[in-house]
């Protein structure tokens, strides 16, 4: 596949580069990759080695997004890229989302190289409605999607979005102009914790889905992780944010399994709908899966 110019980014002195897509807006010297892994500084210039490289291909019930209330009954023609713009300990997705460097390195990851013609032409012949692109970050593939979005579009495919939300202004306007679903996750209420812990931003992530909220369907997901999110005070802060977005917006609270590099035992399903239920008075779609 030719090489693509990304976009989102600046130059700056010497040679470096600065990233625009995500909150940490990466400052790059030449020859090096943003926290994501996946953006590098080439000669000056913003780089994209992984432009079309899909890690994963599957056909999904609409509601293992989870999206309840779009399509119900349906399947979707699910797409997989590489790396993460957010570094969460307990990431269910993990093997792709943070492959290991030398797996990582150009060209090194053992996926399938698939243009947006090629890809759409797929997801057409899968007999699905629709197209979601999901597992790990979409979002870090900005220039992917807005290649892919508007021409699955055309071909009358719907289009869904699964995503940690975890964007810049620019890239998610964008991007959800061209998105007619949305499942984005809502880790946490507390800033400090999506930033010394999950390497993002509360703050660009409710930004996103006020975007989202004025473009598409929306329904967030918040998984009850101990040591992270496992307190009902949590869970009333998450039903105040979602309130003040939109209370309409379905909130699926979910349960974790151990993975990547947490470990703790899983809450127990009463536990987890224990701590969903301290959302419901100010979340009007409260959708539990314990």
């Amino acid at each position: 596949m030719p090489p693509r110019s990304a976009q989102y980014w600046e130059s700056r002195p010497l040679g470096r580069v600065r990233c625009g897509l995500c909150p940490r807006r990466c400052l790059l010297e030449e020859g090096r990759r943003g926290r994501c892994g996946a953006r590098e500084n080439a000669g000056g210039a913003m780089a994209i080695p992984f432009y079309g490289l899909v890690s994963s291909i599957a056909m999904d019930p609409v509601e293992k997004k989870p999206l309840s209330r779009f399509m119900p009954g349906t399947l979707t023609f699910s797409v997989g890229l590489w790396h993460c713009t957010m570094e969460c300990p307990f990431c269910q997705n993990w093997e792709i989302a943070h492959p290991f460097p030398e797996a990582a390195s150009k060209g090194g990851l053992s996926a399938g190289s698939l243009d947006p013609d090629a890809l759409v032409n797929l997801a057409c012949e899968s007999g699905a409605p629709s197209i979601s692109f999901t597992y790990s970050e979409p979002c870090l593939h900005a220039e992917y999607l807005l290649d892919c979005l508007p021409l699955a579009r055309r071909r009358g495919l719907k289009t869904i979005l699964v995503t940690n939300g975890c964007l810049e202004k620019g890239p998610a306007q964008a991007i959800l102009d061209h998105v007619d679903a949305s499942n984005i996750d809502l880790k946490s209420p507390s800033p400090r914790t999506y930033e010394s812990v999950l390497g993002g931003s509360l703050e660009a992530v409710l930004r996103f889905i006020r975007i989202a909220a004025s473009r598409c369907h929306v329904e967030l997901t918040s998984l009850a992780v101990p040591g992270i999110l496992d307190k009902e005070e949590e869970f009333q802060a998450l039903g105040k944010l979602v309130a003040a977005i939109d209370p309409s917006i379905p909130l699926h609270a979910t349960c974790y399994r151990p993975a990547y590099r947490w470990r703790k035992a899983p809450l127990r399903p009463e536990r987890v709908r224990s701590l969903a239920e301290a959302a419901r008075p100010w979340v009007e779609d409260l959708i539990i899966h314990a």
